[in-house]
């Protein structure tokens, strides 16, 4: 960071934000007027505009316009090799300018799906502008959860393990690749996963993604698990049939002569049999143990939009390169398949989940803002506003859930210099034409982002925009 003035003279940087309205998430103010000075990627000085004596190499006329923290995208796939720069291109030129990657790690070099080793190349490229792309502020294992026999295959038993051993072991393991967070799946046995969170939190390393089918949102809570993903489980949990489900599973692994759950039946029963004093106690749990929710609405959205012309033919498709069109028309085609009474209970699960997640938010649960980018429909960077979006529909405030997307990252992180808009923040920001505050829909008038400093104007934007669109034309393969 520069060093400050002398007395009487100007504070200089490197780039100069003139004459904008901040909207700072972290102190939950809209301000006007301000100048903001950053150098050496930090920001240095706000001031009220032409007095604070600030001079910069370059200045951005912001009259009129409103700068937000940059965006951060918790939950997203950006980790495949053949659209890996495609999807860093599209994140920046949607003023994302960080990620939680949840799936940054291959069980066999020379997979689709990148190795970590891979990742961190691609992390130490964008930190020196050598790559366009949001920041990989965490970076996954690939998914861990066990298989009911045993193997042999001495990677494969980290990945799948069959015991309480192996799953000890693979912690071990995981954190010896190097991973940040440890992707979890649903298919567990309660044996194996207890022993595996008492490894994971004996080795203080966090746990988050899918949680087993048999335990409880509020239970997973109490044993560590770091984030829950997706508005799937605690919507279930806050009605009759997320526990009768759970104990039918649990009993049927231990043994039971019990036939499976009927899983087609809960979105309908979730939303039929909702229990306010069952949702109180799961989001208690969550609230009480620190545990972040990162509910991925658009992934609900799919299961009973698919049906939808409309929505199949989105515009951002001409982003999407043919052969992953062709993975996301094979998964619409299956689910679209899907008699019109579920598909029916799918859309009241879906706002059934809007409505957990503001209980909740109003409970104290930090909710994070993440998309699964990369799954079917879900297009990087253009979702992240889909979802913040969703967030204000569930009935947050545009402020709540622009601070989903920058300030409670920064908790997660443990961050005191990232997600706001004050002296001493790293310059991660977005100018925006217009303000979400108004609504939330604003958040697409990106006039320019920035990162560590680091300006890209519409113009350049707009270029990035054009060269996915190209390569998703082309060979569909990033060069």
């Amino acid at each position: 960071m520069m060093a400050l003035a002398m007395a009487g003279a100007p504070v200089e940087g490197d780039v100069l934000i003139s004459d904008v309205t901040v909207i700072d998430p972290a102190s939950e103010t809209v301000t006007a007027g301000r100048d903001i000075l950053i150098d050496e990627g930090r920001i240095v000085a706000i001031a009220p505009h032409g007095e604070g004596d600030l001079e910069a190499a370059r200045v951005i006329d912001a009259a009129g316009h409103f700068v937000i923290p940059g965006l951060n995208d918790m939950h997203s796939h950006a980790s495949f090799a053949p659209i890996h720069l495609s999807s860093l291109k599209l994140m920046h030129a949607n003023g994302v300018t960080g990620v939680r990657e949840m799936g940054s790690d291959c069980k066999d070099e020379g997979s689709i799906g990148m190795c970590l080793d891979a990742m961190r190349v691609s992390r130490e490229q964008i930190a020196n502008g050598e790559l366009v792309g949001p920041k990989l502020l965490e970076l996954s294992s690939a998914k861990i959860g066990m298989r009911r026999a045993p193997t042999k295959d001495p990677v494969e038993l980290f990945y799948e393990p069959s015991s309480a051993e192996e799953a000890r072991a693979s912690v071990t393991f995981m954190r010896s690749r190097g991973a940040e967070i440890l992707k979890i799946s649903q298919e567990w046995t309660p044996e194996g996963f207890t022993a595996f969170m008492d490894a994971a939190n004996e080795a203080d390393v966090r746990v988050g993604g899918h949680i087993p089918m048999w335990t409880s949102t509020a239970d997973a809570a109490r044993m560590g698990v770091t984030s829950i993903e997706h508005a799937r489980d605690l919507p279930m949990d806050c009605a009759a049939v997320g526990a009768e489900m759970r104990d039918q599973l649990k009993r049927k692994l231990s043994g039971e002569d019990l036939p499976w759950p009927d899983r087609r039946s809960i979105p309908g029963r979730a939303v039929a049999e909702h229990d306010a004093a069952l949702c109180e106690e799961q989001v208690r749990a969550m609230a009480e143990s620190g545990t972040y929710y990162v509910p991925t609405h658009l992934t609900r959205e799919m299961d009973y939009r698919a049906v939808e012309d409309e929505y199949r033919n989105d515009p951002r498709m001409a982003y999407v390169p043919a052969m992953q069109q062709r993975h996301w028309n094979r998964d619409l085609d299956r689910t679209a398949q899907a008699p019109p009474e579920l598909i029916e209970d799918l859309e009241d699960f879906y706002h059934l989940g809007l409505r957990t997640t503001k209980i909740a938010h109003d409970a104290g649960v930090k909710v994070l803002v993440g998309t699964d980018a990369n799954d079917t429909m879900v297009f990087p960077g253009f979702s992240v506003h889909d979802e913040i979006a969703n967030l204000v529909e569930a009935g947050l405030t545009p402020m709540q859930a622009l601070a989903a997307a920058t300030t409670v990252p920064a908790d997660y992180f443990g961050r005191d210099d990232m997600g706001g808009v004050s002296e001493g923040m790293v310059a991660d920001l977005v100018l925006l034409s217009a303000s979400p505050i108004d609504d939330i829909a604003n958040t697409t008038s990106i006039e320019a982002v920035i990162q560590d400093g680091r300006v890209s104007d519409r113009a350049t934007l707009d270029a990035l925009l054009d060269e996915v669109k190209a390569f998703a034309a082309g060979s569909g393969t990033d060069e």
